[in-house]
């Protein structure tokens, strides 16, 4: 599990990438805990503002913010690109998002849709911390689509496998997305679900575990003294870290036994 720690006008957030040791994400039975809000994803472009710890649980949407101390926002993925957000306003009140953003949501603009929804209530200088999704040498996608993707985001958009077929390159469409809407790229999270094992990937291994990138805001004030890199940012193996507990992960099931 991957934990950062970042400044956010007169608040600290906490930012959290689980991996497939941390379990899965992926079930919407309820057994979250209340103060998360984990959404339906529907690969739309629809933004829900979170007013409380654990508001718009279960809704369907595939973007939320908040201003809300305490409250935790969770978007999960096993491919598609996650995407937290974090800023202040002019009297550094801070507020945090997550994007759950496929191809579909890229496309339609659900990036743009949710930097907008900040501007519209004041936030700016906005941050990104990109989370693992599927890289264009493993994301084959049709030529009809691909064309769709390259008329809505750009050529630089279109790759190829490593096989040698048309590809969609999200990491692209995501940081074209991000910085054409005035978001400064923070920290890209370089892992590919498909390669590599630590994440779930549907489209490489037809799997229907989910990893999650959580986000939160905490009205801790920042200290004065510099914080050290292990402050920053902790990266441990396992369900937890001395910081920040996964509220979402379940144990994978282990194989019966012969």
């Amino acid at each position: 599990m991957l934990t950062l720690r970042r400044r956010c006008g007169n608040s600290v957030v906490r930012i959290m990438v689980t991996e497939r040791s941390d379990g899965d994400c992926a079930p919407l039975d309820g057994s979250a805990p209340q103060a998360v809000t984990v959404l339906r994803q529907v690969h739309g472009t629809r933004v829900v503002e979170v007013t409380r710890p654990g508001g718009h649980q279960g809704t369907c949407a595939d973007a939320a913010w908040t201003s809300a101390p305490q409250a935790t926002l969770a978007v999960r993925s096993a491919d598609c690109v996650p995407v937290a957000l974090y800023g202040a306003n002019a009297s550094g009140d801070g507020a945090v998002a997550v994007i759950h953003a496929g191809w579909r949501g890229l496309l339609d603009g659900v990036v743009p849709a949710t930097l907008a929804e900040l501007r519209h209530h004041g936030i700016r200088d906005v941050r990104a911390v990109v989370g693992p999704h599927i890289c264009a040498l493993h994301y084959e996608f049709g030529s009809c689509e691909l064309s769709a993707a390259t008329t809505a985001l750009g050529p630089s958009v279109a790759a190829r496998t490593s096989w040698g077929t048309p590809a969609l390159d999200l990491r692209e469409a995501a940081r074209l997305a991000l910085r054409s809407h005035g978001a400064v790229i923070d920290r890209e999270i370089g892992r590919c679900t498909a390669s590599d094992e630590r994440y779930f990937s549907h489209r490489a291994r037809g799997e229907r575990g989910r990893t999650a990138v959580l986000i939160r805001l905490e009205p801790k004030p920042w200290p004065e003294r510099p914080m050290s890199g292990s402050e920053q940012e902790q990266e441990a193996t396992g369900a937890t870290t001395g910081r920040f507990t996964s509220p979402l992960g379940r144990p994978e099931p282990k194989p019966k036994s012969r």
